[in-house]
């Protein structure tokens, strides 16, 4: 016998702490990302290059916006993941961070061919066979 069967107690203790835990994780929604950081310095990656800082910001705001309106469909694995790989390097992305959460969610959506056991998608200029 585990010692949660032995003190229901503590078993609904814990079981209630997780419960919160989750609540809590999925209420805090869309991470704050530091932008500004990332189009300064994509500003001066290349001085030969014409760069607008203002365009970089309102993209990452348009995208954060969008976030906000999605967030909960996606997976919370994804978000992790997705959250993680849009702030490798010091940089942060609301927009690599939404590429990365659809492009997720399109692959989940994939149904997988039973012959390979990977995904595919039917391509329309390929005739089906009969």
């Amino acid at each position: 016998m585990t010692s949660m069967n032995r003190c229901p107690i503590a078993g609904t203790a814990f079981s209630a702490l997780l419960l919160l835990s989750s609540a809590a994780l999925a209420a805090e929604g869309v991470p704050r990302l530091n932008v500004e950081e990332a189009c300064r310095a994509a500003a001066v990656a290349d001085p030969g290059v014409p760069y607008d800082s203002a365009r970089c910001l309102k993209s990452e705001r348009d995208a954060r916006d969008e976030l906000a309106g999605k967030w909960a469909a996606f997976r919370a694995a994804d978000r992790a993941l997705c959250t993680q790989t849009a702030t490798l390097g010091g940089t942060a992305s609301y927009v690599e961070l939404i590429t990365c959460l659809e492009l997720k969610q399109d692959v989940a959506r994939t149904p997988r061919d039973p012959r390979t056991d990977m995904q595919t998608k039917p391509s329309s200029s390929v005739p089906a066979k009969p």
